[in-house]
């Protein structure tokens, strides 16, 4: 910033406003504002007021410029149409990435999912490569933690979806994990899960692996959990079991691999809001705390 060199005549702003300088001395001038008040001051001080306050707006330009910036970066983020999963979206973090957004994918599921009877909106999961789609009415209410949801998730290799069904920590929680465990309990529930299996490619995990190994799958339309490769009897009667120890993080869903993820591109969305109408029944059943 180059120094301020006053001259009679010459008009200038302070911060009580504008004044014109009437004579100049040594070190000193006479300066008048548009009042009419006149004082002599120290020509040194007039000109640090002035470039502190020429400082201060080009601080401000600067601030507004940047936060323009920002505010189109995220614009043009956020109206990015969702194209497709990257290979770099892949991983265990969410760095540089963005496909678990409202403008990318987790916004695209949730405009494809057919049923009428839920509104579901997206939810990045935080800090986790995992998208949650939940209907916004369930999502206000108290028992969100404990409530099923349908997921999108992904690590080094795959892109896995379906659906959560949160077990509770303690033998006192229930949530919509007893209504899953009553509705199984029906032969005609038991048997729609089945076919939802063996027609959509899904199955039943351990997400975290700290209660069971492996996975449930349908064989033959009898349940087996292939892993220790035996025979279940009764799925609900498992799963009650796993439950009780407050570990359980269950998960039924589907796997696919990351080369063919990223091969379907923008498709991908419309694959996950199929098979999540397809379990949509479960999800009403759990939704309604079915008996």
């Amino acid at each position: 910033m180059e120094e301020i060199q006053f001259e009679i005549g010459g008009k200038y702003e302070n911060m009580k406003g504008v004044f014109e300088v009437i004579a100049i001395h040594r070190g000193s001038m006479d300066i008048r504002w548009e009042t009419g008040e006149e004082i002599t001051t120290p020509i040194e001080l007039q000109q640090r007021i002035i470039e502190r306050m020429q400082h201060e707006k080009e601080m401000e330009v600067t601030k507004a410029q940047q936060k323009a910036k920002k505010a189109k970066a995220a614009s043009s983020k956020a109206g990015k149409q969702f194209s497709g999963l990257e290979e770099n979206d892949f991983g265990s973090t969410v760095s540089k990435t963005s496909w678990r957004g409202r403008g990318q994918l987790g916004g695209a599921v949730a405009q494809l999912i057919k049923a009428k009877q839920f509104k579901f909106n997206s939810w990045a999961v935080l800090r986790k490569p995992e998208a949650n789609w939940l209907d916004v009415k369930r999502q206000k209410q108290k028992d969100l933690p404990l409530q099923a949801k349908f997921f999108a998730r992904v690590d080094q290799d795959r892109l896995c979806y379906g659906m959560h069904v949160p077990a509770p920590s303690d033998a006192g929680g229930k949530g919509d994990w007893q209504v899953l465990l009553t509705w199984l309990g029906k032969d005609e529930n038991d048997a729609w899960l089945k076919k939802q299996c063996a027609s959509n490619g899904i199955y039943l995990v351990d997400f975290g692996g700290r209660v069971f190994d492996g996975r449930l799958e349908n064989r033959d339309d009898q349940w087996f959990h292939v892993g220790p490769d035996k025979p279940v009897a009764s799925l609900s009667a498992f799963l009650s079991d796993a439950g009780k120890s407050g570990s359980l993080d269950l998960r039924i869903e589907k796997e696919v691999e990351k080369k063919a993820a990223v091969e379907k591109k923008q498709t991908v969305a419309a694959d996950m809001a199929a098979l999540f109408d397809a379990l949509m029944p479960l999800y009403a059943a759990m939704a309604a705390g079915a008996p």
